[in-house]
């Protein structure tokens, strides 16, 4: 069976198009190579690419069992899409078996879309069969199978599957594949670090130390973290459930190859992770390409991480590991069309679709209502196209069209994501830079980007040169550094220096190609009122670097403060009902502070005192403390010594609201509903000589829960405690 483009003439069959998408990825990544590795490099339109643009996936989401959706497939190939998804949300096959049907007649490849349900998964289990995830934290995830359960992937990933290349081999041809999405895996239950962390249950614990040869199986769950960390073995626990996770699929690949070696595996993938900043986060993503992904059938990633701006840096960053390990994968950048992210104007969406072609596998479109595509058929798509409903259809039609046939156009260039709370280029106050070198305004097009804008450039000939900007200061006070710093094969390893003292760690730009990168924390830092100078060294080079450049997009000067590295937490208590009435009601903490002691909480759980970290910016996320995270309310407890009566500013800011206690004192409190930004309230606050009790509310509703706490100083001399320390002031500590 042949697909057709949209005139009729066959191109290549279903398989053969999906398994090439490899060889071309391979070629369209020599490609960008060369575009990205030369100051001197042509636009990337010049380039024959003609090829890569035929074949790149031009994908459209989602058909489903309803009857429109057997007449949309034929509207689908005449717009000039190759590939379409169908959902088929942990319903019988049956259901969609129309529209496969009519995808078979147009020579439409599909892939199927399937929800993993745990729930479901467990419901069917007899006697306990299965491990459950074990956070590292030592508590269990009642809905969250442990990772290298093989029962599990085979009953929500290996059965579907069989079932859809059973179809295949029914003579539905169309049936491409199947797309299972990975945030379902913790998307049930109420860990929030289940599924992105490693599984400390007993089954991996003991099989690891087995394969190590250990015998220290007696360690409790919430220590084996701890105890791995400190045998020097953390590193290489990650590195054996990661080969475990994918020796399971690899089991389902060969399944699946025995009855259709081409059927094609793919996921929405979470963004790929830095190792280096989040070494206990899963790679998901390399996981699944090692495990189900073949040479003959790529296994299809598509990325989310372009849903609102379009084709932006970030794809290319999250590939390159990928890229850098010859994986078997295709990717291929996503747009979301939902209004309420952003409204697409037919000009950006031609645009972003035409880069994300040439520099990627392809584009897929989430659209979700499926008639919104449709200007005749659906409602509210003035809303989403922008008033034109049927300018937007016929010009993306247009451009689908070139694209199948490989003709390159003149794009415009692509707006990237808003930057907030920083210096852009304009602010920068006329950057200096080393004797020698040069350095000017250089937009990202000079060097075949696609991207609107530019960067500061500093062309650095040896170690030592560097490039420097000046901001004024109005508050003394602890500040971080932030910053917009390029990517790239030609850029050294860079340290920032701050009024001639160098601060927070070098940090080596070195990047197989050049991209505009996300913001980097450089360090923080006290300043003093006034005009100070932020200088960035080449202090030297990565060995695979050619040279010692620096380029800067933007920076971020931020006050922060000085915080307590950690608080003692306790919660979660009761908050259900209307209008927070947990703000009202006085549990334990509000009436003695006992750190040995265990509460009923919410739902009758016994609660007790932890310790919590405080993250680098001054933000204490309590979500991944904390089991339930809807209706709730916690407190966090810190000392403050004061080496004399005196009134002290406290800044705090809160998601939701809450109530301040300082000394066993209420000093402020709101009732409300809203998100935390740094210093929404500035309080004038009593303290005595000697140690100060400061005790916080957090109430929750839902969304996200946390707070920022800390003691204003000019000078930076504040000295917390997160335990009562020797002779506190309080209650509950020696009276009030």
């Amino acid at each position: 069976m042949n697909i057709r483009d949209p005139g009729g003439k066959p191109i290549q069959s279903i398989l053969s198009q999906f398994t090439s998408l490899l060889a071309l990825l391979i070629l369209f990544s020599c490609m960008s190579q060369t575009i990205h590795s030369s100051v001197e490099a042509k636009d990337a339109n010049t380039d024959d690419s003609s090829d890569h643009l035929k074949n790149a996936v031009r994908c459209l989401s989602y058909l489903n069992a309803s009857k429109d959706s057997v007449g949309f497939v034929s509207q689908v190939v005449d717009m000039g899409f190759n590939l379409a998804l169908v959902m088929l949300g942990n319903a019988p096959l049956d259901g969609i078996v129309p529209v496969i049907e009519e995808a078979d007649r147009r020579n439409l490849p599909l892939l199927v879309v399937d929800y993993i349900d745990n729930n479901r998964y467990f419901s069917r289990l007899e006697n306990g069969e299965a491990s459950h995830y074990v956070a590292a934290d030592g508590r269990s995830a009642p809905h969250l199978p442990c990772p290298c359960d093989a029962g599990y992937w085979q009953a929500v990933i290996g059965r579907r599957a069989a079932e859809l290349a059973r179809l295949r081999k029914m003579g539905h041809g169309s049936v491409a594949g199947f797309l299972f999405d990975v945030e379902d895996y913790a998307g049930t239950g109420d860990l929030p670090c289940g599924g992105s962390y490693y599984c400390y249950c007993d089954r991996c614990f003991s099989s690891f130390l087995e394969s190590e040869g250990e015998a220290r199986s007696e360690v409790s769950p919430g220590e084996r973290k701890g105890w791995l960390t400190g045998q020097n073995l953390i590193d290489g626990y990650y590195r054996y459930q990661d080969a475990a996770v994918v020796d399971v699929l690899q089991g389902i690949r060969k399944q699946i190859d025995g009855m259709d070696p081409d059927f094609i595996f793919a996921t929405y993938p979470w963004p790929t992770i830095d190792r280096k900043v989040h070494p206990t986060r899963v790679p998901w993503d390399v996981r699944f390409v090692e495990g189900l992904g073949t040479d003959r059938a790529p296994f299809m990633l598509f990325a989310e991480s372009t849903y609102i701006w379009g084709y932006d840096p970030s794809i290319e960053r999250q590939e390159e590991e990928l890229k850098a390990s010859s994986l078997p994968y295709v990717a291929v950048t996503g747009f979301n069309m939902i209004p309420a992210e952003r409204i697409w104007w037919p000009e950006e969406m031609v645009a972003s679709s035409y880069w994300a072609s040439l520099r990627s596998g392809g584009y897929w479109i989430y659209v979700g209502d499926w008639p919104l595509l449709y200007g005749p058929m659906g409602k509210g798509v003035s809303g989403l196209f922008g008033e034109k409903p049927e300018t937007w259809v016929r010009q993306f039609s247009d451009l689908n069209r070139k694209l199948a046939s490989g003709e390159k156009a003149a794009m415009p260039l692509l707006p990237l994501p808003p930057l907030k709370d920083c210096l852009e280029l304009t602010g920068l106050y006329d950057p200096k830079h080393a004797p020698e070198t040069e350095c000017y305004v250089r937009p990202w097009s000079a060097i075949g980007l696609p991207w609107e804008g530019g960067e500061w450039v500093m062309l650095g000939r040896k170690a030592g040169d560097w490039l420097s900007f000046q901001r004024s200061v109005s508050k003394p006070d602890r500040y971080e550094i932030g910053a917009w710093l390029t990517e790239g094969p030609d850029r050294g390893i860079v340290h920032l220096y701050v009024d001639d003292r160098p601060v927070g760690d070098p940090v080596d730009l070195y990047h197989r190609i050049t991209t505009p990168a996300e913001e980097i924390r450089l360090g923080s830092v006290h300043l003093t009122e006034g005009n100070h100078v932020f200088r960035l060294v080449a202090e030297s080079k990565n060995g695979e670097a050619s040279g010692y450049h620096i380029g800067l997009r933007a920076a971020r000067i931020q006050r922060i403060g000085y915080f307590p590295a950690t608080l003692s937490a306790i919660g979660p208590f009761d908050n259900t009902g209307e209008g927070l009435p947990g703000y009202d009601r006085a549990y334990p903490p509000e009436r003695e502070i006992d750190l040995d002691a265990v509460y009923p909480g919410k739902g009758g759980q016994p609660v007790k005192w932890q310790q919590v970290s405080i993250g680098t910016d001054g933000y204490l996320d309590l979500m991944p403390f904390f089991s339930e995270r809807k209706e709730t309310v916690a407190y966090c407890l810190a000392y403050v010594y004061s080496a004399a009566d005196a009134t002290e500013t406290i800044l705090l800011g809160s998601d939701d609201g809450g109530k301040l206690f300082v000394n066993g004192e209420c000093v402020w409190g709101e009732a409300t509903n809203r998100s935390a930004v740094r210093d929404q309230n500035v309080l004038r606050v009593r303290f005595r000589s000697g140690w100060n009790e400061v005790l916080m509310k957090v109430l929750q509703g839902t969304g996200q829960w946390g707070v920022y706490l800390r003691v204003y100083n000019p000078k930076g001399e504040v000295t917390y405690s997160a335990t009562p320390p020797f002779n506190p002031i309080g209650r509950g500590l020696g009276g009030r």
